[in-house]
């Protein structure tokens, strides 16, 4: 058994208070300054898996240039369209056919398979005369899909552009060119 006496001592010129224990019982010591002492320090180790999915780099060339081929002009505006999954041209208002290789233009997209990709067109393309002295545009432009696609199990995506190109009445004589974007990107 042991005992535990506290004293509290003060000193007058501070008013200060301090308490005292007195431990008549060296157990009794040794249990107080056991549980005042610092926990004994412990370690404990845990693993974790550390992963990543790296992506194929998204790859997209150009394997055709949009060709509208030879046309003519006339004192009326018109237009020409090419079908981006046929090729097909077609004419509409003063405009004739003079030959050439009409095509859509094509891009091969090269990525992960199953994997959703998003396909962004321009919204039109300027074409300026070879010289200067005149300009045409090409607006509705349309792909051979839906914008959103899923790359097949082959992960080659086949996009193809096309157009109508708008020709003004007494269009300039020349080699008209411009050049456009298209966009493949994963999401």
């Amino acid at each position: 058994m042991f005992t535990i006496a506290r004293k509290a001592l003060v000193n007058r010129s501070t008013v200060a208070s301090v308490t005292m224990w007195s431990v008549k019982s060296k157990s009794a010591a040794m249990a107080i300054a056991l549980a005042f002492a610092p926990a004994v320090a412990t370690a404990a180790t845990a693993s974790a898996t550390a992963s990543v999915v790296t992506l194929r780099p998204l790859t997209l060339v150009k394997t055709d240039d949009l060709d509208f081929g030879s046309l003519i002009a006339s004192s009326m505006a018109g237009t020409v369209k090419i079908d981006p999954s046929t090729d097909a041209r077609t004419t509409a208002g003063g405009v004739t056919v003079a030959g050439g290789a009409p095509s859509a233009a094509r891009f091969v997209a090269l990525g992960l398979v199953n994997i959703y990709s998003n396909v962004t067109l321009p919204t039109s393309i300027t074409l300026d005369r070879t010289g200067g002295g005149g300009t045409m545009t090409v607006n509705a432009i349309t792909t051979n899909g839906p914008a959103t696609r899923l790359f097949p199990g082959t992960a080659i995506l086949d996009v193809r552009v096309g157009g109508t190109l708008n020709v003004a009445a007494n269009q300039p004589a020349g080699d008209y060119s411009g050049q456009f974007n298209v966009t493949v990107v994963y999401f």
